[in-house]
């Protein structure tokens, strides 16, 4: 934050990244670690509902931030004129994005999109643990994971393409 050579546009991405990352150190693991050590869920279900939703909105805002890395990229090596376009501004909405969608796919279950055995878990089974329900489990994993692997994926796929296009356009002309 105090050093001026990086404080480029393009950091600000890294910076949010690592904000995530710090948040799932402050606020998922420690509860993890008791729980994991205690083998039983004894905070409650508000906690409960909490740390599960910290643990989501945490985990899928720092798997976003490497798709949108990814994205920057990609426009970086495949558009000549994206440096001026990179702007504090077109990050700063990437970032808003990444956060708003992290945000929705962690507060379903707040909203009351959980199975129905998550009473029980909780309050018998002293089990802590994100929503069962098939249908939100379809959607998060897909949100918060295949989606971004499978778009991760294709950006890096064409980055390779146009790397080695380029590459071999120089082999060319040097010969």
């Amino acid at each position: 934050l105090l050093e001026r050579n990086l404080q480029s546009v393009a950091n600000h991405l890294i910076l949010s990244l690592a904000v995530a990352d710090l948040l799932v150190a402050c606020l998922v693991m420690p509860l993890g670690a008791v729980y994991e050590v205690s083998k039983e869920w004894r905070l409650g279900a508000d906690l409960c509902d909490m740390w599960t939703s910290s643990d989501v909105l945490c985990c899928t805002a720092s798997i976003l931030h490497l798709v949108a890395i990814a994205l920057d990229r990609y426009w970086a090596v495949t558009d000549i004129d994206y440096a001026h376009q990179r702007t504090a501004r077109r990050i700063g909405y990437m970032i808003i994005i990444i956060w708003t969608l992290s945000v929705l796919v962690s507060i379903a279950p707040l909203l009351g999109w959980k199975d129905p055995e998550w009473e029980t878990r909780v309050y018998q089974d002293l089990q802590c643990i994100v929503s069962q329900d098939v249908g939100y489990q379809i959607f998060a994993t897909a949100s918060s994971f295949y989606v971004p692997l499978l778009v991760i994926l294709f950006l890096y796929w064409r980055i390779f393409l146009a790397a080695r296009k380029r590459i071999r356009r120089r082999q060319q002309s040097s010969l």
